[in-house]
C-alpha cells in the first residue's frame, strides 16, 4: 500500500475531492482512474475500517466524464463519424485516449431546443443508471447494503426524550470532531515517508483483525448483525464498540488508508445509540437509536438531509419523522447561531 503512495501519489482519490475538482473546472482527469480503482481495491482486501464508495464514486466521476467527452466527440464531429467505416467507428469509440472533447463553455450550444434535450437527456441518464443498477444486483445476487435495525411502536410519550437524546447525539459529534482534529495532528509525521505510515496501519488492521475481526471494512456488512447481537451487549462494551471503531477509522484515513467515512460514522452513531438506549428501558429502543444516530452523524458529517435520507434506510418508515425533525431541527439551530454570530 505504502509502494504504491510512493509510486503513484495520493490516491485513491476520495469523491469528494472529485466532485469538488469537477464543480470547479466542470472536468475532472480521468486517465489516473485505474490506479484509483488498484489503489482502493488493495485498500479493500486488507480490511481497513473505511468505506470503499469514495474511491468507487470517484472513479464512476471519472469514467463519466470519459464517457461525456466521448459524446462531445460524436457532437462536434457527426459528418467525419458518419463517413468512417464500421470498424473505425468502433476503434474511434473505444480507444481510451484519442477522439476526446473536453467541456469548453465558449463552443458549448445555447438553443433552447438543445438545452431541453440535453435536460431531457441526463434525466434518462439519471433512471437508466438506477434501473441498470438494480438489475445488476439481483442479476448477480448481490446482498442489499441496507440492515433494518428492528422494529418500532413508539408513543407521543417518548417524545419526552426527543431533545436531551438530540443533544446526546449532539455531544457525542462534537467530541468526535475533536478526536479528528488531534488525530490528524498526532499522525502528521513522516509525510515523505508514505510506507512507513502505511505500514504503521498496517499493524493496526492486522490488530484490530486479531481482536476484533467484526469491525474491520466500513462496518456495512457488520449493520445487518447488530439488532440480533450487538443490541445484547452491555453499554460498557458498546461504548467500547464506537470507540475502538471511531479510532481505526482515524488511523486508516491518517496512515494513507484512504477511503469513505459514511459507513463507518453510521455504524459507530447507530451502536452509539443502541449504547444509549440501554439508559432508558422503559423507552422505544429504536425511536432513541434514530434519534441519537441521526443527531451525532448529522454532527459529525455535516449534511443534514442527506444524512436523514441514508439514515431512513436503516429505520422503519414509522420513525422516519423523527429522523427528519432531528436533521432538521439540527439545520436550522446552526443556521441560526450561525446568523446571530455574524450580526454580532
Amino acid at each position: 500500500m505504502g509502494s504504491l503512495r510512493a509510486k503513484w501519489g495520493n490516491y485513491p482519490q476520495t469523491a469528494h475531492y472529485t466532485i469538488d475538482h469537477l464543480k470547479k473546472h466542470q472536468t475532472v482527469d480521468y486517465k489516473p482512474v485505474f490506479k484509483n480503482l488498484l489503489v482502493a481495491l488493495t485498500i479493500l482486501i486488507f480490511g481497513a475500517g473505511v468505506g470503499p464508495e469514495a474511491a468507487l464514486l470517484s472513479s464512476i466521476v471519472m469514467l463519466s466524464i470519459w464517457q461525456a467527452d466521448k459524446i462531445r466527440y460524436l457532437f462536434f464531429n457527426q459528418e467525419v463519424f458518419s463517413a468512417l467505416n464500421p470498424f473505425e467507428r468502433v476503434t474511434h469509440m473505444l480507444h481510451p485516449t484519442k477522439y476526446l472533447v473536453m467541456y469548453n463553455p465558449t463552443i458549448a450550444p445555447t438553443d433552447k431546443n438543445f438545452v431541453s434535450t440535453k435536460k431531457a437527456m441526463n434525466l434518462f441518464f439519471f433512471i437508466n443508471g438506477l434501473v441498470s443498477f438494480t438489475l445488476l444486483m439481483k442479476l448477480t445476487k448481490q446482498p442489499s447494503f441496507i440492515s433494518k435495525m428492528g422494529d418500532s411502536m413508539w408513543h407521543l410519550n417518548d417524545l419526552w426524550l426527543f431533545i436531551p437524546l438530540i443533544i446526546l447525539g449532539l455531544l457525542s459529534g462534537e467530541l468526535y470532531n475533536l478526536f479528528k482534529n488531534k488525530m490528524s495532528q498526532w499522525l502528521n509525521f513522516w509525510p515523505n515517508n508514505p510506507i512507513k505510515k502505511a505500514l504503521l496501519g498496517s499493524i493496526t488492521i492486522f490488530i484490530v483483525g486479531t481482536f476484533f475481526p467484526n469491525l474491520l471494512f466500513s462496518g456495512q456488512v457488520a449493520l445487518g448483525s447488530v439488532p440480533k447481537k450487538y443490541v445484547h451487549f452491555s453499554i460498557l462494551i458498546l461504548l467500547f464498540i464506537v470507540i475502538v471503531k471511531l479510532i481505526f477509522l482515524q488511523i486508516c484515513l491518517n496512515t494513507g488508508w484512504i477511503g469513505g467515512d459514511i459507513f463507518p460514522i453510521v455504524f459507530a452513531a447507530i451502536i452509539q445509540g443502541f449504547a444509549i438506549s440501554k439508559l432508558f428501558p422503559s423507552f422505544d429502543v429504536i425511536f432513541i437509536v434514530a434519534t441519537v444516530a441521526t443527531s451525532m452523524a448529522v454532527t459529525i458529517l455535516n449534511s443534514p438531509i442527506g444524512v436523514a435520507i441514508f439514515m431512513a434506510l436503516f429505520f422503519p418508515v414509522q420513525i422516519s419523522p423523527i429522523i427528519a425533525a432531528t436533521a432538521l431541527l439540527l439545520k436550522f439551530t446552526k443556521e441560526y447561531i450561525q446568523k446571530k454570530t455574524a450580526r454580532e
